[in-house]
């Protein structure tokens, strides 16, 4: 093998490599998946306030809709990546982030609208509704967050 070769078929493996990071940012948060989690967000988040059976199926079906939609997304994609302490800190940064969102808007329903703490239209409702679509309008910064984390990995080897 000359020089020449082995270099051609380094610059093929790094142009493959990058290529095959593109399509796993850019299947990353697919839209339908963000639509159906936020769904189950706001079903799970909502259901709080319900009587006693009805919270803990409410809860059941909406956290696991979440939960299973990015079980059958991870299953179902056609790049995986084993992902890195960083990545994993972002899930666990939006997770918190959620949360938060979830009881600064329950205390603000509140304080601010009155609303109740129980029944259809409750505090939970409204703070669920507000932090699915607080969801949806951070994934693009979560998207890019974990683009900038697979560049600056892929730089570091």
């Amino acid at each position: 093998m000359n020089p020449q070769d082995a270099q051609s078929s380094l610059d093929n493996i790094r142009r493959l490599q990058d290529k095959t990071r593109e399509e796993i940012v850019r299947r990353m948060f697919p839209l339908p998946y963000v639509a159906i989690s936020a769904l189950g967000i706001l079903a799970g988040f909502a259901s709080i306030d319900l009587p006693r059976p009805w919270s803990i199926i409410g809860n059941l079906l909406g956290f696991g809709l979440y939960a299973g939609i990015g079980i059958v997304y991870s299953h179902w994609a056609s790049v995986r990546r084993k992902p890195t302490g960083q990545e994993m800190g972002i899930y666990l940064a939006l997770s918190a982030v959620l949360l938060l969102v979830f009881g600064i808007s329950r205390i603000a329903a509140f304080f601010l609208f009155g609303v109740p703490p129980h029944g259809l239209l409750s505090q939970a409702a409204i703070a669920g509704t507000v932090t699915a679509v607080t969801y949806v309008a951070i994934t693009p910064l979560a998207r890019r967050a974990m683009k900038t984390i697979m560049q600056q990995d892929d730089k570091g080897r």
